[in-house]
């Protein structure tokens, strides 16, 4: 069935939201001694709209107990983008069963083909909010009702919410509390350091203070009831800034309405960056992967090119882009991160992390410039 969701309804965010307090998954009961993470390949995605099997970076994503849901992205299908290829968005939403392998059905369609937006999931009501396709960016946010879809009832499943006060695309969010919030990205086509907070019964969204520190591109978010945590992100070059990658962290305070840094991600001496990568909450832990290497990065978007030449730079093999391969996990109450698995399948950009529980799945993503994979990983919490 690929029923195009319709009856869009306008609406202020409802109560669907209460109880909810974490970036892309319902939390779960603290469990006794969550110590490993192993993680196994169970598919990949669904082989039914032309081209999205080659696989798809900055799609959507939502989990009930038995279901995955993945939905929208982009690629370069037909000519590559080393070659000039042009980018396609996708508009389709697809369920399968949890088991082994991936059993992929379409249930419906984006109200318009997407990527770049933020997927956020509270229960069983999926947020897609901002995000672009071939036309540009988009200000547009909606929530999906994934009861509607399991019932095979998709007609009246969206609920459309109030626009952002931009365009935004690459942004991160979470929801915290009762409240939906995102941050950095483009806005209207310009690198933010803005953040937006839409809050239960409210009929637009509000903007928060703004980060203390230069605008982020493609960060990465995470909450606590009471915090934001935001990690990564680069700054592209202007005519008044210089290209960042950033590595250091932030807090934001919801009761103060006050940020502050926390400090970098580090390995050793070497300080690593999330940017393009991926973050939840569960367990009560922050839990992060994938995202480019600072060094390789920054030295494109600067536009130096020491390191290989703009010519040669998107026809290197994955490994030499050295992608983020760690999966990173960050306790709130002590401030510590520490690595708790380093695999290749980790090392990707662009990718989505979603799940419940102690089941994580790690989906699409880029493992080098311009380059997707069509797999899908269970990330088993033991």
């Amino acid at each position: 069935m690929n029923t195009i969701i319709k009856g869009i309804l306008t609406l202020p965010i409802a109560a669907t939201l209460a109880g909810c307090c974490n970036s892309n998954s319902t939390p779960a009961p603290p469990q006794e001694s969550a110590t490993t993470y192993t993680v196994e390949s169970i598919g990949t995605m669904p082989d039914i709209e032309q081209g999205y099997a080659q696989g798809v970076s900055a799609c959507y994503a939502a989990a009930t107990d038995s279901t995955l849901f993945i939905a929208g992205g982009c690629n370069f299908p037909d000519t590559p983008a080393a070659e000039g290829g042009s980018k396609k968005y996708y508009r389709g939403i697809y369920r399968t069963t949890t088991d082994t392998p991936l059993s992929w059905e379409p249930v419906a369609q984006l109200p318009e083909s997407s990527a770049y937006g933020v997927s956020l999931q509270c229960d069983d009501q999926w947020y897609i909010i901002g995000g672009m396709n071939s036309e540009g960016a988009t200000a547009k946010s909606y929530r999906i009702d994934l009861s509607q879809l399991a019932a095979n009832t998709p007609d009246n499943a969206v609920t459309e919410l109030p626009p952002l006060p931009h365009a935004v695309d690459n942004a991160a969010g979470a929801i915290a509390g009762n409240n939906i919030n995102i941050v950095g990205g483009n806005a209207d086509g310009k690198a933010s350091d803005k953040a937006f907070v839409l809050t239960e019964g409210s009929a637009q969204w509000q903007e928060l203070p703004p980060m203390p520190s230069a605008a982020r591109v493609q960060p990465v978010c995470a909450a606590t009831p009471t915090a934001l945590y935001v990690w990564g992100g680069f700054t592209p070059p202007s005519s008044t800034t210089e290209a960042a990658v950033h590595c250091d962290g932030l807090r934001y305070d919801i009761a103060t309405k006050q940020w502050e840094h926390i400090g970098s991600i580090k390995v050793g001496n070497d300080s690593i960056t999330l940017s393009g990568g991926i973050a939840t909450t569960a367990q009560g832990n922050i839990i992060a992967t994938g995202g480019v290497n600072k060094d390789i990065f920054l030295d494109a978007i600067s536009g130096r090119y020491t390191l290989v030449s703009k010519e040669e730079y998107m026809l290197k093999p994955a490994e030499w882009y050295k992608f983020n391969n760690r999966l990173l996990i960050y306790d709130p109450t002590s401030a510590d991160w520490h690595i708790a698995a380093t695999d290749s399948s980790y090392a990707r950009a662009g990718a989505q992390l979603i799940g419940r529980g102690k089941e994580l799945f790690l989906i699409g993503g880029e493992l080098k410039p311009g380059i997707r994979t069509p797999g899908i990983y269970r990330i088993t919490i033991k």
